[in-house]
Formats: structure tokens, C-alpha cells, sequence
């Protein structure tokens, strides 16, 4: 399902501003409801993968999650047995990447299971729940993401039908 596409360039971007202020708050409210020490996770999710079209979203926000995925589960079998160091960090991402290289998922997946060792090896040593906050907040904020587009996009294909 494609968004129709506004005449004026402002638009576009003021839709844009709405989508990112709404999907934050309702990102970092829910993360918090369910119970996230980490709650500005959601809205970092909803931010990195709200697009101009539902499916733009729905992709990178599935690219976003198999990262996160793979980097978490890589960072949490092989960080608990190193401290943090670059060069730890540097290896876990090395096998994290290597991991997706082998099978074949694309660059943008990489760079979230980057991110995701990164964060998760950094963090994890200070507080035993931020890879679990990392998940589940990761779900909220592409979650809420699809849930704006898909509403935004029904109001202005409604919208176009009136006029």
C-alpha cells in the first residue's frame, strides 16, 4: 500500500514531525507499562525506522528486529565471558556481522546487529535487564511505527477519496 504522495513538499514533512512526536510518546509510555528501565529504546526504534510508505516501514522495521535479534544473542552468549574492551567489541561485532554475512541478510541488517553489540556489550555489564529492555522496546517502537503509518496512510487515502 503506497502513501499518496502530498503536492507540497511541507507536508511531507510536517506529516513526518507529527508521526515522530506521536510514535515517541506512545513508544516510551508503553515500554514503561511494561515495565522497560530503558524506555527511550521504543522511540529510538519508532525514529530509525518510521518511512514515507507503510511498506518502507514494515521492512526496515522487520530488518530492525532481525538485527537486534541476532545481535543480542550473539552478544549475550559470547560478552559474558570477556570484559569490555574495543578490542572485545570489535570481535563480537566481527561475528555478529559475520553471522549475517552468512545468511545473507542485507547491510541494513548488519548495522542494527552493530548497534545492537555495541549497546547491549556496553550496557549489559551495568544492568542486567538492558538486553531484555533492548527487545522488547525494539518490538514497541516498530510496532508503534507500522501502527501511525497504518493509520496515517487510511486518513489520507480517506482524505484523497473525499475530495
Amino acid at each position: 500500500m503506497e502513501e499518496l504522495k502530498s503536492q507540497n513538499p511541507s507536508d511531507n514533512l510536517t506529516s513526518l514531525i507529527w508521526k515522530l512526536s506521536i510514535g515517541s510518546t506512545l513508544a516510551w509510555e508503553i515500554s514503561k507499562f511494561f515495565g522497560s528501565e530503558h524506555p527511550y529504546l521504543g522511540p529510538v526504534s519508532l525514529i530509525l525506522t518510521i518511512q514515507t510508505t507503510m511498506d518502507k516501514t514494515v521492512s526496515l522495521s522487520f530488518k530492525r528486529v532481525i538485527g537486534t535479534m541476532i545481535g543480542i544473542i550473539i552478544t549475550v552468549i559470547v560478552a559474558s565471558h570477556l570484559k569490555v574492551t574495543g578490542l572485545n567489541l570489535g570481535l563480537i561485532i566481527l561475528i555478529g556481522t559475520y553471522t549475517a554475512k552468512f545468511l545473507k541478510l542485507d547491510k541494513k541488517v548488519l548495522h542494527q546487529i552493530a548497534l545492537t553489540i555495541l549497546f547491549v556489550f556496553a550496557f549489559e555489564h551495568k544492568s542486567d535487564h538492558y538486553a531484555m529492555d533492548r527487545m522488547r522496546d525494539t518490538l514497541v517502537g516498530v510496532l508503534v511505527a507500522s501502527l501511525i503509518q497504518f493509520i496515517w496512510s487510511s486518513l489520507n487515502s480517506r482524505k484523497k477519496t473525499m475530495k
